[in-house]
């Protein structure tokens, strides 16, 4: 597994994902970047900053950043300290180095009915090209339940080896799920298929798995998803976010959105853009570690 990147601002929200990234770091053997990004979001605040002022907020930002690492002694780390619009920096910085996941705390806006996800969040897990941790407020202590939502899109052979190459670490459950909508016969006969190639693979390479095909119950399908982590106590979600370009996974990209939105459990995505990226190593192994989809 390569270097995990931690973007802080030393509030408890980022301690939340630094915490995350300890656990991951000890589970993958993994450095960690620790960074942290003085936003400047206008070219003339860019301009009036001068180079003191600078060297200043990069000195006193470092120095915390020092402070944070030091309460960790058996981790190693790297720290920098950047300037610039926060997503664009996490993403710059994520492909100058040698980056296989990124940690981020969801710190959105949230009223009775709604909740937003937060813009830098948005941006990252859409943008990345390495799979991305999004945490609320639980933090893992153990991974032993995983759950993986299937669907019929091309992109979903990459989402089920993600799970199986992280769970090479983890060695946890792994919780394969399909909701299936009334009034669609063809669609969900075809889910029934892909479910009995994917169980033979799972049993040819003897993974601790369950398979569950379930009626869709509530309004939205990502409820019963996220209903169904809550009974089997999971500890993580494995998510692709899909490409928008036709009608079905513009609906898995809705899905994907709200299931981060409201899941209370960390959520693992992968974009395709990550899955494609020949730049990113990672994902080689990452997506297929036990070669048993090559086409």
């Amino acid at each position: 597994m390569k270097d995990i990147i931690v973007p802080i601002n030393f509030s408890r929200d980022s301690d939340n994902s630094l915490e995350e990234a300890i656990f991951l770091s000890k589970l993958f053997k993994s450095k960690i970047h620790l960074i942290n990004i003085i936003e400047i979001t206008d070219w003339w605040n860019n301009l009036i900053l001068t180079k003191e002022t600078k060297e200043k907020l990069t000195e006193l930002s470092l120095e915390n950043l020092k402070k944070t690492a030091a309460l960790y002694p058996d981790i190693e780390f790297e720290l920098s300290v950047l300037f610039g619009r926060i997503h664009e920096q996490i993403m710059k910085y994520s492909e100058s180095v040698s980056c296989g996941l990124i940690v981020l705390c969801d710190k959105h806006k949230e009223d009775k009915e709604n909740k937003i996800l937060g813009s830098v969040v948005t941006h990252v897990i859409t943008e990345s090209k390495c799979p991305v941790i999004t945490i609320k407020n639980k933090i893992d202590s153990k991974i032993s339940n995983i759950v993986v939502p299937i669907d019929l899109s091309e992109d979903t052979d990459r989402q089920i080896l993600s799970a199986l190459a992280f769970n090479e670490y983890a060695n946890a459950n792994l919780h394969f799920i399909s909701v299936l909508f009334g009034g669609r016969p063809t669609q969900n006969l075809r889910i029934r298929k892909k479910v009995r190639k994917l169980e033979r693979t799972l049993k040819e390479n003897k993974v601790n798995y369950t398979i569950q095909l379930i009626r869709k119950r509530k309004s939205y399908a990502y409820q019963d998803i996220l209903e169904y982590s809550e009974k089997t106590d999971s500890d993580l979600i494995v998510l692709m976010t899909h490409k928008e370009s036709y009608s079905f996974d513009n609906y898995i990209g809705a899905f994907a959105h709200r299931l981060i939105n409201n899941s209370n459990i960390p959520v693992m995505t992968i974009t395709s853009q990550a899955a494609k990226s020949e730049s990113n190593s990672i994902i080689n192994r990452f997506v297929d570690p036990l070669g048993i989809f090559k086409h």
